[in-house]
Order: C-alpha cells, then sequence, then structure tokens
C-alpha cells in the first residue's frame, strides 16, 4: 500500500494510495529475500550444473578410453558378436549410460545397445570426422544426453560413441531448486515477521511523535512523551517534549502580555475619553461659570442669558447622552431590517439639507437588502456617515451609497465628492472626541465604529482628492 501521504490529519500532504513506514520495511524486506532467493538458486544450479556436467564427461571419458581397449581387437577382427558383448556388459554396469555404439572399418554401424533398433540418423549425432574424440549434447525424447564419441584407432574410421544421462544432474537441480524455494519461502517468513516487530518496535515511537505534533497544532502545548530510549527517536522525543513546554510558556506570557496590553489599552482610552469628555464640557460649563459670575454682581438675568444657559446645559446633556451610549455593548434589538429602506429614511431626514447645498443623490445596489440587526443602530450609524459627508460638501457634490451581499457579508458604502480628509488625521478620525469641525463633538465615527463592531463587522474608508467613501461590513 504505498503511495501519496496523507494529511490529515490532512496537513496539505496529498491523497492516494497510501503505505505505512512498518509496511514498506516488511515488503522491502520480501523483495530482498525473494530477490536473494533467486539470485542464489540460479548461481547455484550454475555451479552444480557445470560441476555434475564436468564429472559426468571425465566419468565418459574413462569409460570411453577402458572400452576402446576391451573392443579394439575384436572390431579390428570384424567380431561383432564379441563386441556387442562388451558393451552390453559396460552398459549393465554403468546406469549413466543410455545406448553405445560402435561404427566398423568402413565407418558403417559396426554394433550397438539400441534394443529396438538404431534410431534414423544415428551416425550424424555427434560425428568426429577428423578428431580424435567429441563431447555433444544431445536433446532427446528421453531426454538431454550427453554423447562422447571417440576414435578406437587413430586415424581410422571405427568410432565408440556413449550417451550418458542427465537425470541425474536434473534431479539434482529439481532438488536444489525444491530446497532453494523452501528457504526462501521460510526466510521471508520469518524475516518478515522478524521486520515487522523490529519495524513496529521503530515505527510505533514515529506514530507518537506524528501524533503528537497533530497536538501541537491544534495548540495543545504543554503536554509531553515519555521517552523510552537514547536512540535518535528518543533525541527527537526529548526535543518535542522540550519544545511543547517552551509552546506552553511562551503562550502563557503572551495570554498575560495580552492582558497587560488589554488593561493598558483600557487604562489609555479611559483617560482619552476622561480627557475628551472633559474638553466638551468645559467650555459649557465656562459660559454658565461667567453668565453666574455676572449673576453674582448683577442679579438681573436677562432672557438671552437663560437661553445660553439652557442651550450650553443642552449642549452637555447631548455630550453625555452620546457618551453613555457608547457603553452599551449587549444591549441589542435585533430583527429583520431592510438596509434599503433605512437608507431612503436617513435621506428623507437629511433632504432639507441635502437641497440648501444643492447634493445630488444616488443609490445603487440590491433592493431589498434584509439583515438581522439593531433597527435603531444601524440607522443612527448611516445617518452620521450621510451628515459627515454633506459636511464636506458644503458648496454641492453628488452623494452615492451603494448596498450589496457579499460572502454572507452585506456592504453598504457612502461616497461624497469633497476634499477629502488629510493625510495627517487620518489615523485618528475613529478616536473619541476627535474632530475637525468647529461644532462637532468628536463622537460621530466612534459610534459608527462601535455600532458596526457590535453587528460582527468592520468600517473602513478611502479617501482622496476627490472625496471620501465609509464601507461598513455587517453579518448577513
Amino acid at each position: 500500500m504505498a503511495g501519496k501521504v496523507i494529511s490529515g490529519r490532512d496537513g496539505g500532504v496529498p491523497r492516494g494510495f497510501s503505505m505505512r513506514l512498518w509496511q514498506k520495511i516488511v515488503l522491502l524486506n520480501v523483495v530482498v529475500v525473494i530477490g536473494l532467493g533467486i539470485s542464489i538458486d540460479l548461481k547455484i544450479r550454475d555451479i552444480v550444473t557445470t560441476s555434475m556436467r564436468n564429472d559426468l564427461t571425465r566419468q565418459g571419458l574413462l569409460i570411453a578410453r577402458h572400452l576402446t581397449d576391451l573392443i579394439a581387437d575384436p572390431v579390428l577382427l570384424d567380431h561383432v558378436y564379441q563386441t556387442k558383448i562388451s558393451l552390453e556388459d559396460v552398459l549393465e554396469k554403468e546406469k549413466e549410460i543410455e545406448y553405445i555404439f560402435v561404427t566398423g572399418k568402413d565407418g558403417s554401424l559396426f554394433a550397438h545397445t539400441f534394443s529396438d533398433g538404431y534410431p534414423p540418423g544415428l551416425l550424424e549425432w555427434n560425428p568426429l570426422r577428423d578428431q580424435d574424440m567429441t563431447i555433444q549434447l544431445l536433446e532427446t525424447e528421453k531426454g538431454y544426453i550427453r554423447d562422447v564419441g571417440m576414435k578406437i584407432f587413430s586415424g581410422m574410421q571405427p568410432e565408440l560413441h556413449i550417451g550418458l544421462r542427465e537425470n541425474e544432474v536434473n534431479a539434482a537441480l529439481v532438488r536444489i531448486r525444491n530446497t532453494v524455494v523452501l528457504l526462501t519461502i521460510l526466510v521471508t517468513v520469518t524475516g518478515s515477521a522478524l521486520a515487522c516487530l523490529l519495524s513496529r518496535l521503530i515505527t510505533k515511537p514515529l506514530q507518537q511523535l506524528v501524533d503528537f505534533t497533530h497536538t501541537l497544532s491544534r495548540g495543545e502545548f504543554g503536554k509531553e512523551l515519555p521517552v523510552y530510549s537514547r536512540d535518535e527517536v528518543g533525541e527527537l522525543t526529548a526535543t518535542f517534549n522540550v519544545l511543547s513546554c517552551e509552546l506552553a510558556q511562551y503562550r502563557d506570557k503572551m495570554k498575560e502580555s495580552y492582558k497587560h496590553m488589554c488593561r493598558t489599552e483600557t487604562l489609555s482610552a479611559l483617560g482619552r475619553l476622561s480627557a475628551g469628555l472633559a474638553h466638551e464640557l468645559r467650555n459649557p460649563l465656562a459660559s454658565i461659570k461667567i453668565l453666574f459670575q455676572t449673576f453674582k454682581d448683577n442679579p438681573n438675568l436677562t432672557t438671552e442669558d437663560m437661553a445660553v444657559v439652557l442651550n450650553e446645559v443642552e449642549s452637555m446633556e447631548e455630550i453625555l447622552t452620546r457618551f453613555l451610549s457608547l457603553t452599551k455593548t449587549d444591549d441589542l434589538h435585533i430583527t429583520q431590517v431592510d438596509l434599503r429602506a433605512i437608507i431612503d429614511q436617513v435621506f428623507s431626514l437629511c433632504k432639507t439639507q441635502m437641497q440648501q447645498q444643492g447634493v445630488q443623490v444616488v443609490v445603487e445596489g440590491e433592493q431589498p437588502l434584509v439583515i438581522p440587526a439593531d433597527r435603531v443602530m444601524v440607522k443612527q450609524a448611516l445617518l452620521n456617515l450621510v451628515v459627515n459627508a454633506l459636511d464636506a460638501m458644503p458648496d454641492g457634490g453628488r452623494l452615492t451609497a451603494t448596498i450589496h451581499r457579499e460572502n454572507g457579508m452585506a456592504w453598504v458604502s457612502i461616497s461624497d465628492t469633497g476634499c477629502g480628509i488629510p493625510s495627517d488625521v487620518q489615523d485618528s478620525i475613529f478616536s473619541p472626541f476627535f474632530t475637525t469641525k468647529e461644532d462637532g463633538t468628536g463622537l460621530g465615527l466612534y459610534i459608527v465604529d462601535h455600532i458596526v463592531r457590535l453587528h460582527k463587522g468592520e468600517v473602513s474608508f478611502t479617501t482622496g482628492g476627490t472625496g471620501s467613501t465609509f464601507t461598513m461590513s455587517m453579518a448577513s
């Protein structure tokens, strides 16, 4: 089972036909053993075959030389009967001999041991011609026969041919093959079992390390694996344990740093809010203080003086109301809200100002676009953005509202054709009490950002010399 690695536990590893490491080791062992078995079998067969055939050839030559001495005189005197007796006597004693035949002085067949008659073309099986001796391997119906031919008289035609069977050689080869196959199977099974056992001993801690890496990838730091050995796997396990502990310590430090950072940011934000609130309240209070100091010297307050006091008190009340609205984080009244309808309502509220300034209004996008949201808060956020856009176009321009849905989010953009936002204040526009307007509170965009975040969204902006675009994204 080999192929592509999975991951995980996918991790990005390609899928496909996969094989465990211990299975690869076992398979490699089987392939190596079988390959060695085949190689050994072929080598042994070659060595044994060559050795036995050489022995058979030497034995045939000895028999041939001995027999030529026995039949030399009978062949020379044309005694066929005596020659045949000598041939049959040798055939009976030597079990490896398949046949013996002798040619006469004229080159024709003189005597033989074939009981059913000699086969046709016998004299062409292994002709000596001008040689005193020759050996030829013949393939017959009875198997391979090694024919040993020898001149009875040097320079004369009479020849002696002895056919030696290779049955013993073939039987030995079969025995060798069976033995090698049996040993190969035995070694393969035993080796596979041992390889499986050893590979599992090796791969088991490796698999534990793989599982441990997945544990670390899930953020479960601080755990440790037992170290069973002092080899490379043991060292790797110990290293992973150290890494796990260091990651746990680092995570704890990060948590503490994050808590500290949050506390610092909270205190910093509280300081900015307090400073901004104090700054915004100081002006109305200063006006009221001056009036009351005047009243101390002149008890008669005019109607205009009382109007100033009431106006400044109302300003402080508005500032405090907006400030308190920032602390409401979970008081949402979620209903199904049509963003297009809310935009139309906001434009209706600002219709008079738009006409006075000569601002052209364009609405683009889906109609309707319904999302779960707090109607009042979303309307307040859009109203703040539209008011800011109108303030940026005192001499007229084009105000565009775009709404659409994408990737499970509702997107609302308010664009103007004003002068844009100066680069030196762009990082501060969402800060509380930051404003570039003479009569602004500096809470408009801060409230927009706060409301959008309550709806699990974000607010962003782009700006340039041809205007600005503020975009709210909220879960739909």
